[in-house]
């Protein structure tokens, strides 16, 4: 009886696409309008009507956003193997670019940047030195740097931070390297 009936609602759906919808962006949101014969539009926040037959929206969060990059194995300067991790605190100032036209995932790309961003400042020091600045210039290095290469996807830093750093130690035992993590710095 159910797939007796399963056409009705196929030709219910497509009856809806002529109709046009309503989105309500909030004000720590953003939206990216795709509509036939046009580049991507930017949606402000507000009530917003589209024509599902010839539009699209995606709606993406602008407001602060933050998260951890993974923990990497890195080297200074002059040779002291240590392991890093940090925070990136961004938001969108750039909806279309965001999503739109250059990029998909915000975030994604926040945090490969961040990474690469952290390998590049940290591997530029001479362990001593780093440690002296870390909550300063080397925190100003990699948010400066970070700018720089997200400014094009429409994102922006307001700070990067080194959180967990720490030196590591390898320890040779019976042939068996053993790497050995201590002190948070």
């Amino acid at each position: 009886m159910e797939t007796a009936f399963s056409w009705l609602g196929q030709i219910f759906e497509a009856l809806l696409q002529f109709v046009p919808r309503r989105i309500i962006i909030r004000a720590t949101e953003g939206g990216v309008k795709w509509s036939l014969w046009r580049r991507p539009m930017e949606m402000k926040p507000g009530i917003r009507v589209y024509w599902p037959l010839i539009s699209d929206v995606e709606v993406i969060v602008t407001a602060r956003q933050s998260f951890n990059t993974p923990t990497q194995a890195l080297e200074t300067r002059d040779g002291v193997e240590v392991v890093a991790g940090g925070v990136i605190i961004y938001h969108i100032n750039d909806v279309v670019k965001a999503i739109g036209e250059k990029n998909w995932s915000p975030e994604t790309t926040a945090g490969d940047i961040a990474q690469a961003a952290i390998v590049s400042v940290v591997a530029s020091w001479d362990h001593d030195s780093l440690l002296a600045n870390i909550s300063g210039k080397v925190e100003e290095q990699i948010t400066e740097k970070c700018r720089r290469d997200l400014r094009q996807y429409g994102i922006y830093p307001t700070r990067v931070a080194l959180t967990d750093f720490s030196q590591t130690h390898n320890l040779n035992h019976s042939g068996i390297n053993v790497e050995v993590n201590y002190g948070e710095v």
